[in-house]
């Protein structure tokens, strides 16, 4: 009995020993799982990252658009008159101005760009760039009933608008014939007396009666004096030369800076001095 028992530990002792050892890395076996983490309470927590704050950017908002200055506003009165039309407008304060130039047209929009739109025209002879001479004629035109728009505009050097005068309107007529000029022995010694008609127009018609002379039978071009006096119907003058003859003619005229215009006269009479 004591023999058997001693067999049997041999024996379980051969049997495991001779167990073959399984490669985990082997096909067909299976690997042995690794442990799962730890997520009960007790593991470990993590240290949450660091907040970095960060400040709040700029709101950027776009740049108005500049808005271009509006053109200056200038008064402007427009005079019919007979030969002509007086154009006079308020001086240009703009610090850009360079020159003022003004525009007729036959329709009541006149575009202040320049070169003009048509219908509108630079009639030629408006352009000034001294800002204080603001009063020009138009007498380029033949006397019709056409209403004619005017509008002045002050440029800067390179044309673009700095101011301008709202659209006036007026019509143009004939030239007044002031009847015959009377022409006689003055009382003074050598003297000659001229009498004429009274010029009855607009004031804003007229600038000065211009007594003109030539020889005879000739178109008096000369002058002889210049009276600015609208109420006067007189002269005597001792400017004709005895045993002369001359062609006389008073007129009545309309001038400006920029230009001048016939706006009367009398007939041409023809006298030779005693």
């Amino acid at each position: 009995m004591r023999a058997r028992l001693l067999i049997v530990p041999l024996l379980a002792l051969f049997v495991t020993s001779c167990t073959p050892l399984v490669d985990p890395f082997s096909p067909g076996s299976t690997p042995t799982p690794s442990p799962s983490p730890d997520t009960s309470a007790s593991a470990v927590p993590s240290r949450p990252a660091p907040s970095i704050s960060q400040s709040p950017l700029p709101t950027i908002r776009p740049l108005p658009t500049p808005v271009p200055d509006a053109p200056e506003t200038l008064d402007l009165t427009v005079t019919g008159c007979p030969g002509g039309v007086v154009v006079d407008w308020s001086p240009a304060t703009h610090p850009e101005f360079h020159h003022y130039t003004a525009l007729r047209s036959i329709e009541a929009e006149v575009d202040p760009a320049y070169p003009p739109i048509a219908p509108a025209v630079d009639w030629g002879d408006s352009y000034g760039t001294d800002r204080f001479v603001t009063s020009a004629v138009d007498a380029t035109l033949i006397p019709s009933d056409t209403t004619l728009y005017y509008r002045v505009m002050a440029y800067d050097p390179v044309n673009r608008v700095v101011a301008a005068s709202p659209v006036r309107h007026t019509h143009l007529s004939e030239v007044v014939e002031l009847g015959p000029l009377v022409v006689s022995e003055g009382e003074a010694a050598s003297s000659t007396h001229l009498d004429w008609t009274l010029f009855g127009g607009l004031a804003r018609c007229f600038s000065s009666y211009q007594v003109l002379i030539g020889p005879a039978g000739t178109t008096p071009a000369s002058t002889l004096t210049v009276i600015s006096d609208q109420s006067t119907t007189e002269l005597e003058t001792l400017g004709l030369h005895s045993g002369e003859s001359y062609a006389i003619q008073v007129s009545v005229v309309r001038s400006t800076t920029l230009g001048s215009f016939l706006v009367g006269r009398t007939e041409v009479a023809t006298y030779t001095v005693p």
